[in-house]
């Protein structure tokens, strides 16, 4: 079953988009250089982060898995 947060979820693109296509006539140029910039910056976090938090070359994710009736979390391990 579908929840209330799920089909939120899905339409705040939608909703988010016919905002910013109503408000376009009033948007300064600032405002949207602006805008720019923040999604700039936004990807150039997510480039910076995803590259800082990658496992050396030669480890592999060992999943979480029970052993001797104990849960072991996930963790980085050297290849075999």
């Amino acid at each position: 079953m579908i929840g209330l947060l799920e089909v939120a979820l899905f339409l705040a693109p939608f909703v988010l988009f016919a905002v910013w296509r109503m408000a376009a006539p009033l948007l300064s140029p600032i405002m949207v250089w602006s805008a720019i910039g923040a999604v700039a910056m936004l990807a150039g976090t997510a480039g910076w982060y995803m590259h800082e938090s990658r496992h050396p070359k030669g480890v592999v994710y060992v999943p979480p898995h029970i052993e001797d009736g104990r849960i072991v979390p996930g963790h980085a391990a050297e290849r075999r």
